[in-house]
């Protein structure tokens, strides 16, 4: 079990993904979907028997080394807490993920994040590894991938830019595998987390009135489990500044609700300290039920309604 308030390596993240897979095989799936430039795994573990589902990434930036912490040990609480039939606050764990399944993927720049926590001498593909030397950035602040492209801009949809020469909408294999996972699965919404600023944003700039409506009212629930602030003005300016983020395109191919919850303080340096992580969890471990149960509430009716709210 992921304990708060230290630092993890990839590889540890990676176990203990694994391990979850095999003490809870009843409720879980885990799986690699993706391969990274350098060669590392992109881990999943779905946890539930749900046939919807929701998706919850972390760690596309490299340098926010806190959220794929977090979410690996979130999707270990869930297991256990399913395996009992236990309540997390009010939420009835088991009946949630019954009615929807969660797909986390914790790492899904596995390149970027052991550059950010250990440097460039962990990519082991020596023409990747110059490349990024090359880039001018110091390795504690590295948010691409192996091949210096920043994952969060590379995906195809109305607000993509290029960012650099040699890329292109979807051209990297992480956005491959991440567009591989929204299209496997039928999915009631996504949930991207990065680090800066505790801050809930919901609003999609190429989406109709409706769509942001509803994912103005999720982040209102959202807000009040976390406390965290809504953004609507500063998603608009970065979307039209430097778009093609997943949530973007993710909104723009299936319509879902899809949202982006910065955790950490907004003044919180690099590398990021570890002793953030147990307020920080606190704050976010209960947001994804939050979401399914109001996805409940909205079709069937679960069992003990009341207990939910």
């Amino acid at each position: 079990m992921i304990t708060l308030n230290q630092s993890y390596t990839y590889e540890e993240l990676l176990r203990n993904l694994q391990e979850s897979g095999t003490q809870y095989p009843e409720s879980t799936i885990y799986k690699k979907v993706g391969e990274s430039h350098d060669e590392r795994p992109i881990p999943m573990l779905r946890v539930g028997s749900g046939l919807d589902t929701l998706i919850l990434t972390a760690g596309i930036h490299g340098k926010e080394s806190i959220n794929p912490v977090l979410l690996t040990r979130m999707a270990q609480e869930y297991c256990q807490a399913y395996q009992d039939n236990s309540y997390m606050g009010n939420y009835p764990v088991r009946e949630l993920l019954n009615h929807c399944s969660i797909c986390f993927l914790p790492v899904v720049n596995p390149d970027g994040y052991v550059i950010a926590t250990e440097s460039f001498s962990a990519i082991r593909n020596p023409i990747l590894r110059q490349a990024c030397k090359m880039r001018g950035v110091d390795w504690p602040y590295w948010k691409y991938n192996a091949r210096a492209v920043d994952i969060n801009r590379n995906f195809p949809c109305k607000s993509y830019i290029q960012q650099q020469f040699g890329e292109y909408p979807a051209s990297e294999q992480e956005t491959q595998t991440l567009i591989r996972v929204f299209e496997q699965w039928d999915t009631i919404g996504y949930l991207d987390f990065h680090s800066r600023g505790r801050i809930i944003y919901y609003y999609r700039q190429a989406m109709p009135f409706s769509y942001n409506q509803r994912n103005h009212k999720l982040a209102r629930y959202m807000q009040k489990l976390s406390n965290y602030s809504l953004g609507k003005q500063e998603e608009e300016y970065l979307s039209r500044l430097n778009g093609g983020s997943p949530v973007n395109y993710y909104s723009e191919l299936l319509h879902k609700p899809a949202i982006t919850v910065e955790t950490v303080e907004e003044n919180a340096d690099f590398p990021m300290d570890p002793s953030c992580q147990e307020r920080t969890y606190e704050e976010i471990r209960m947001l994804p039920l939050e979401i399914i149960a109001q996805s409940a509430g909205n079709s069937e009716p679960l069992k003990n309604p009341q207990k939910i709210r």
